[in-house]
């Protein structure tokens, strides 16, 4: 670490678990002197001597980043805690685990998902390489029976949101991309109902034509329309998702014919 950036140091709380303050007076010392991945944080005993605590919450607060994603330990000679970015895997994992026990539902999803799909489209307008066009077509076949889609209504309804994770790959601002992967993961955790509607082709055909219409205006690359293109998608898209949802709903509640 270079002599003239400020050192990691502890600012009391009693309120705080030791080895918290350690993790959070870290950060702020990754933030403040603008650390990057794959700078090495001091040495433990440096560690010790600077932030006045014992080995064991040294390494207590190591482990707590290392779980969170935020530094990589190795042992060694040259060991110690290397910085890491946090994988999206992660991120999704402490959403999932917040919304475990929350009511969501389809209403609660669109109504961010017609906030930030249409701001997406627009993002990435611009930016799609030729590749991407050509694997977004692909993906809207694979949305729809007819044009090489699964037979099985999930794995259609799959093709669906990775033609949107598509896009978000695509996008130039990363917290924007991270709340559309994260919605359209939620909707495959929490929303995707496990049956087949096989009688339910307005989906299919729901998919195939706005898709349809979003890849020409963004080949075109223009933003405007394909804002406009993925606003009105999302409003079709969460009536059918609503309908689904209540067909399923429905045949729940139907109870088998007694036997014998």
């Amino acid at each position: 670490m270079p002599p003239t950036q400020p050192k990691p140091s502890l600012t009391r709380d009693k309120r705080v678990k030791r080895s918290d303050q350690v993790v959070d007076n870290i950060k702020r010392w990754v933030v403040q002197t603008q650390q990057q991945v794959g700078n090495k944080l001091p040495q433990e005993k440096e560690l010790i001597e600077q932030l006045g605590v014992s080995r064991g919450t040294v390494r207590e607060a190591l482990a707590a980043l290392q779980v969170q994603g935020l530094v990589a330990i190795s042992t060694g000679p040259n060991g110690g805690a290397t910085l890491t970015q946090a994988s999206y895997e992660q991120c999704l994992q402490a959403v999932s685990n917040f919304l475990y026990f929350q009511p969501v539902d389809i209403a609660m999803l669109y109504a961010l998902r017609r906030v930030v799909e249409p701001e997406l489209a627009a993002n990435v307008a611009t930016r799609l390489s030729e590749d991407d066009l050509a694997a977004l077509q692909a993906l809207i076949g694979h949305s729809h029976p007819a044009h090489g889609g699964s037979a099985d209504w999930n794995e259609r309804r799959e093709a669906d949101l990775l033609f949107h994770d598509r896009l978000a790959e695509a996008c130039s601002s990363p917290f924007l991309a991270l709340v559309c992967r994260l919605l359209n993961d939620v909707i495959r955790r929490v929303i995707i109902v496990r049956n087949a509607l096989t009688e339910f082709d307005q989906f299919d055909e729901e998919i195939v034509d706005s898709h349809t219409e979003l890849l020409d205006a963004l080949r075109a690359r223009d933003p405007v329309r394909a804002r406009e293109v993925m606003r009105v998608h999302m409003e079709h898209a969460e009536a059918l998702a609503l309908e689904a949802e209540a067909r399923v709903d429905r045949g729940s509640l139907l109870m088998k014919k007694p036997t014998g």
